[in-house]
């Protein structure tokens, strides 16, 4: 997996080097994830991505984009009973993704343009806890725990995906899905867990 996240990476930083030739752009968005493991019900996390990518032309509308992106996901659980008992579980995770994107733009107009993109998506995880807020009888305490203290929680992962993008001028406007391949849990007697992601984004391009 990490021999994966390299050559991703390297590729990537190779494609943009030629940023001379390239076109950045500025993108930021809502991130809706969904993660699936073995027959339970998914459980969903809402947040948000922000970062760069340079589309580099190839031929015609056909083009490859590199990018270097930030991601933020959480979610909480909460139970109680009455005013005696209450708990609550929140859980946030902080990633580093890098796009490899083929596309292809399609005008329909003067500065209005819709292209379609697809690839694979290397991440590597940065930060993953889940902090336990417990209340008994109006004595309260709390904990927070890594998921990486886990050799058993992976935190490199590759997605691939894609989605649709609609350009008017310098802005653009995305919509995206991204399939996690990677077993997020490694341990051999684990259910097999995936994550994927719905995203939304607004993109600015120089």
């Amino acid at each position: 997996m990490k021999k994966i996240f390299s050559i991703l990476l390297a590729a990537s930083l190779m494609l943009l080097g030629t940023q001379a030739f390239a076109q950045m752009s500025v993108n930021a968005g809502y991130l809706n994830s969904t993660l699936k493991t073995g027959n339970a019900d998914p459980s969903n996390a809402n947040g948000a991505y922000a970062g760069v990518s340079f589309n580099v032309p190839i031929a015609g509308g056909l083009g490859i984009a590199p990018g270097v992106y930030y991601s933020m996901i959480t979610s909480k659980n909460t139970s109680n009973l009455g005013n005696i008992f209450s708990a609550s579980g929140t859980f946030a995770e902080h990633a580093l993704n890098v796009p490899l994107y083929l596309n292809y733009d399609i005008s329909l107009a003067s500065d209005t343009n819709v292209f379609i993109f697809g690839g694979p998506t290397a991440q590597y995880g940065l930060a993953s806890t889940v902090k336990t807020d417990v209340n008994v009888a109006g004595a309260s305490g709390s904990h927070k725990t890594s998921n990486y203290d886990n050799d058993n929680y992976n935190r490199f992962n590759v997605y691939l995906g894609g989605g649709i993008g609609f350009k008017v001028s310098a802005f653009q406007f995305t919509v995206g899905y991204d399939y996690g391949m990677m077993n997020l849990y490694k341990g051999d007697n684990a259910a097999t867990s995936h994550r994927s992601n719905i995203k939304l984004g607004i993109g600015y391009a120089f």
